[in-house]
């Protein structure tokens, strides 16, 4: 089915609505965050060259800009750039990902632009920033990842494993939609825009997160090491099939044990709990399991496991979980009809506004559709809405959410995230958490930074008394419990809009918040199981494999923070708050958008299993003679260029490799023959020498070769500080680049209950009821 007709636009009903966005964006980056911004209202007009965006050709293209509607200019004439700069006189929000330079070159630098907008937030992702040495480099995605240690080996193999998720890519687009968001609510105060620059090397740091903490003096215990080790894994089933198993508490030892008829290992298993685990251990435990999930199939241990209040999944392929009953049910799938291919599978709207719904706006534009429609309608007058939104602030605004105060209810890592991600950009957020639950050193170190601390027990009536009153001084509620758990301690969103109707209430899940599963619990690798990432990653004849990073933990938690932003936005114009939501697999399908899609006639073939490298012998990692490296050769100029070097002179005289056809038709003769030439020598000499030909090439990399770089320390990626009770340790630093409300790093994470006796007094509590409150263990402050 073909549909050719003009594409058909819904009303927009999103947080957004009104604000209009001009996305010169090519490829994956900058359509991705229009799409985001498309997704929640935002009429998204994409300006392509004549023959359009280069992405055009890849499936994708479809769900990477929908919604939006295409202008063609052409920016090396005097009468595009003209076109550009009338259309950018009345746009609220431009997006580019050009090289650093290539927009001041073309004209619509934000110095041109913000001379004529004032008001207009100029949003550009650049491959890498400015004070990279690669910043000459084109920034293709896979030249990206492999600078930023996103393909590292895995268990049982000696060379680094491909990941073909487009990972830079993905994590620029919701930095971009973050700090858009974040943007607005101080422009809604200050009437002016700002420049936003987010290059691609430098979101990939957030999705690393942990992975960067580096303690320098102290090595605090595991004190989930039995759990990490044996509940959170992979496990192959009666049926061949494998399931991830999980849960990092006791209750979900004996509640997988019940299940398995086997309780009379519970009390054996928890004597290992808040220890060092030797690997003997180790093996007992996972031999033992392994023996218990070979007697039933992966969909009866998911089910059953679930039922008794555990989490597990079966690891799914793509295909499964594009048709799946939750997947559908929860909007992780929409169908669009798209212009080229008709009715089409893709990844639903990755956040939830219940007051103000996103929703997929129309299908992906043809080529030019809406240049005469568009062009006719700029008259070149600039919109007085920024200026006209322009609100009386009571002192200057040093940080866009300067003033707001968020309650902090998280655990674990896509949560934190969320709230550490809000505190950069100005919030004063409040950690909560119970005075009782094991916490994890390295984590908190890594998400709890920016933020204060008190120890409450919102179990008892007292402990509830303290949040109300704290609910009293907050503006946004963030909390990533399993669906329903606070309902019943009379803390849903619905109770504190009954006293605070203009809450922002964020919650976020695994499975999200609509659906069948929306109650189940789940952490990242469960995410990663049921949407096909780890089948992906391990092949569909191997084990299933997780990705390098917790991707979806971080992903979710900015996606939850841009939620937050869009609520706030919503508030600022209409003074009513809402509940928003989001949840890991969620994510999972906008991580995967390249093929998280379908259509009849799709062939899918996608790079799946651990013998990857890359996506061809011209864009694959090679060994060179010292270590690995990525090389990226895209087009047929490249390909002239790589055959002008002496070393690769052979390549030119073979008639195997003479035009494109040939050289996809013999890959694997070209892969072989370029594998040996790239051998003899270092990456250094490959670097220096194929960078000169302007043919990419990067070194692959781990986290500790770049751990100290000096371009990754002067851009604020990696700090190292010195922190309570734990000594100098490294932690992420800030991606996103303000201009005008820089985000900040906060102070170093506190120890849990740090804060408890200061925040109990700003909000009334005198010393001798706090005592008391002490005394019950309804608060703790720790030092």
């Amino acid at each position: 089915m073909t549909n050719a007709s003009p594409a058909a636009k819904i009303t927009p009903t999103g947080a957004l609505r009104g604000v209009r966005v001009l996305d010169f964006g090519h490829y994956i980056p900058g359509p991705l965050l229009g799409m985001l911004l498309s997704d929640q209202g935002a009429d998204v007009i994409k300006i392509e060259r004549p023959g359009g965006d280069p992405a055009r050709s890849q499936p994708a293209f479809a769900t990477w800009n929908r919604g939006k509607r295409s202008v063609v200019l052409d920016l090396k004439t005097d009468s595009g750039r003209e076109q550009a700069l009338k259309l950018a006189r009345s746009a609220d929000v431009l997006i580019e990902n050009f090289r650093p330079g290539v927009a001041d070159r073309l004209g619509i630098g934000y110095e041109a632009i913000s001379g004529i907008n004032p008001a207009l937030i100029y949003c550009s992702l650049p491959g890498f920033g400015e004070d990279n040495p690669n910043r000459n480099k084109r920034g293709w995605e896979t030249i990206v990842s492999a600078s930023t240690g996103v393909y590292q080996e895995v268990e049982g193999t000696t060379e680094p494993l491909f990941v073909p998720l487009p990972v830079s890519s993905t994590f620029g687009a919701i930095l971009g939609a973050v700090s858009v968001g974040m943007a607005l609510s101080a422009r809604h105060y200050t009437g002016v825009g700002q420049k936003i620059e987010i290059p691609l090397h430098s979101a990939v740091f957030p999705s690393m997160g942990r992975h960067l903490v580096k303690l320098h003096d102290t090595e605090p215990p595991d004190v989930f090491g039995i759990f990490r080790h044996t509940m959170a894994r992979q496990y192959k089933c009666a049926d061949g099939r494998y399931v991830q198993n999980h849960g990092m508490f006791a209750r979900f030892v004996r509640q997988f044990l019940g299940v398995a008829g086997r309780e009379d290992w519970i009390d054996e298993f928890l004597s290992n709990v808040n220890k060092p685990v030797e690997a003997d251990t180790v093996k007992l435990w996972t031999d033992r399991f392994e023996g218990l999930f070979l007697q039933r199939s992966a969909k009866d241990w998911q089910e059953a496991i679930n039922a008794a209040g555990g989490a597990c999944a079966v690891c799914n392929t793509v295909e499964e979980w594009l048709v799946h009953e939750h997947s559908n049910a929860a909007g992780m799938v929409v169908e669009v009809d798209d212009a080229d291919v008709g009715p089409m599978k893709q990844p639903g709207v990755t956040v939830k506004l219940r007051s103000t719904p996103g929703a997929v706006q129309g299908r992906a534009p043809k080529l030019g559709e809406h240049t005469q429609e568009i062009l006719s309608q700029s008259d070149g007058t600039a919109d007085s809405t920024p200026i006209a939104s322009r609100q009386p602030h009571p002192k200057d605004l040093a940080g866009a959410l300067q003033g707001i105060r968020v309650l902090d209810l998280c655990l674990i890592l896509a949560g934190p995230t969320c709230g550490r991600t809000l505190g950069e950009f100005g919030a004063d957020v409040i950690k909560i958490d119970d005075p009782d639950r094991p916490y994890d050193a390295v984590a908190s170190l890594d998400v709890n930074r920016g933020k204060r601390s008190i120890l409450l027990d919102l179990k008892s009536e007292r402990g509830q008394q303290v949040f109300w009153r704290l609910i009293e001084t907050a503006d946004v509620i963030v909390e990533n419990n399993r669906k329903g758990s606070l309902e019943r301690l009379g803390l849903s969103y619905e109770d504190v809009k009954r006293r605070r109707p203009d809450i922002i209430y964020a919650s976020l899940n695994a499975f999200g918040h609509d659906g069948p599963w929306s109650e189940r619990a789940g952490w990242e690798q469960l995410a990663q199981a049921v949407s096909g990432i780890q089948v992906r990653r391990g092949g569909r004849d191997g084990a299933p494999i997780t990705l390098p990073y917790p991707m979806n933990d971080y992903g979710t938690g900015l996606l939850g923070a841009y939620a937050v932003s869009l609520a706030l936005h919503e508030r600022n114009n209409t003074g009513r708050g809402q509940a928003v939501d989001g949840g890991l697999a969620l994510t999972a399908g906008l991580l995967q958008s390249p093929y998280f899609l379908d259509f009849k006639g799709y062939q899918r073939d996608d790079p799946e299993g651990l013998d990857i490298r890359g996506f061809s012998a011209l864009s694959r990692l090679y060994q060179a003679s010292d270590g690995w490296l990525y090389m990226h050769c895209e087009s047929e100029d490249d390909w002239r260029n790589l055959a002008s070097i002496p070393e690769f002179a052979a390549l030119e005289e073979d008639a195997r490799f003479n035009d494109a056809v040939a050289r996809a038709t013999n890959d694997e003769e070209l892969q072989v023959m370029l594998s040996q030439i790239l051998s003899s020598n270092s990456r250094g000499h490959w670097s220096s020498t194929l960078d000169a030909s302007g043919v990419s090439i990067i070194k692959n990399e781990v986290i500790e070769d770049f751990r100290n770089d000096p371009s990754v320390r002067k851009a604020g990626l990696i700090a190292t500080r010195d922190h309570p009770g734990l000594g100098q340790a490294d932690h992420l630093g800030v991606a996103a680049r303000l201009s005008a409300t820089p985000a900040r790093l906060g102070r170093p994470s506190p120890v849990l209950g740090a804060d408890t006796r200061e925040i109990l007094e700003e909000i009334g509590y005198g010393s001798e009821e706090i005592q008391e409150l002490e005394s019950e263990r309804i608060v703790v402050q720790t030092i």
